[in-house]
């Protein structure tokens, strides 16, 4: 039902001006919920597309510095230990300096599987990526269970 207009508020008994009114201010906040809704669903979109972007970046970055490093080798250009050895030591300096990861649930549906006393060692197969996967990385959709490293 849209927003009651003063031709029909004026026309029409059935409706008092204070059923009109609150019919208004109930469109209104409708369209109100509606656009911020909307907004959201942008916003995460948005993001979304970001992360995969990265994800992509990851990826070519990672083959690049392989390929690299597989060349320095084979062309004998530096020492295979020596390069090996700074290396792990840059990866170890790194991984320090880095904040420390939680460890507790790392998603929604492990939260919810631990404050329902169920066990988390159920193996589902998604049916995107068929791999098995615990029930608690799962999204339930209309065609199965899908896990939450697969894109929606």
């Amino acid at each position: 039902m849209g927003k009651i207009g003063f031709w029909q508020l004026l026309l029409d008994d059935r409706v008092s001006y204070w059923e009109a009114q609150s019919i208004n201010a109930a469109h209104d906040a409708a369209d109100v919920a509606a656009g911020a809704a909307q907004a959201a669903q942008f916003k995460a979109h948005n993001i979304e597309t970001r992360v995969n972007n990265m994800a992509r970046e990851i990826v070519f970055l990672r083959t690049a510095l392989t390929v690299l490093v597989k060349t320095l080798k084979d062309s004998k250009v530096l020492d295979e230990r020596l390069l090996d050895a700074r290396l792990e030591a840059a990866m170890e300096e790194a991984a320090a300096s880095l904040p420390k990861q939680p460890t507790g649930p790392v998603s929604m549906n492990e939260v919810l599987a631990s404050s329902q006393g169920t066990p988390a060692s159920v193996k589902l197969t998604c049916i995107r990526c068929r791999h098995e996967v615990p029930a608690s990385s799962t999204l339930m959709t209309m065609d199965g269970p899908m896990c939450e490293r697969c894109p929606t």
